[in-house]
């Protein structure tokens, strides 16, 4: 009996396999464009001392003779009652390449935290954006 049962078990798995592979195979795949035109590469990162001190830095490195303009919006933030609340905003911009923004601001104890990133890139009147988070920070 229990060979038996093994054997419709196997048979019934078998089939399931073999009717969803064709179909699988079917699915065609869309052409593949590169996600960055104007910029390279993007990020965020936070530190903080051991007297409250966070200096969050976001960054974005364009593509020279592509990128015209970067900016960079900076946010720090706190996990607080749930959610993420911004503490601390800055922006800088301007034309040129790569744009690094650093800002420090004292955070209080008994809190995550992270660095925002919300970088643009432009070429000529084209942009594009990308949001980068660092890696939370318990301080």
């Amino acid at each position: 009996m229990k060979k038996r049962y093994f054997t419709v078990c196997l048979m019934i798995s078998l089939l399931i396999i073999f009717s969803v592979m064709p179909s699988y195979a079917a699915v065609r795949e869309p052409d593949v464009e590169p996600m960055a035109l104007y910029y390279l590469s993007a990020q965020a990162s936070i530190s903080i001392s051991s007297n409250g001190t966070a200096e969050a830095i976001g960054k974005i490195t364009g593509i020279a003779g592509v990128t015209t303009k970067t900016t960079v919006h900076l946010y720090l933030q706190q996990y607080k009652n749930g959610k993420w609340v911004d503490i601390g905003d800055w922006l800088d911009s301007g034309e040129t390449v790569n744009r690094t923004l650093t800002k420090q601001n004292t955070v209080e104890k008994g809190y995550k935290y992270r660095a925002k990133a919300s970088c643009y890139a432009y070429s000529g009147t084209k942009s594009e954006h990308v949001t980068k988070y660092s890696a939370e920070v318990y301080y």
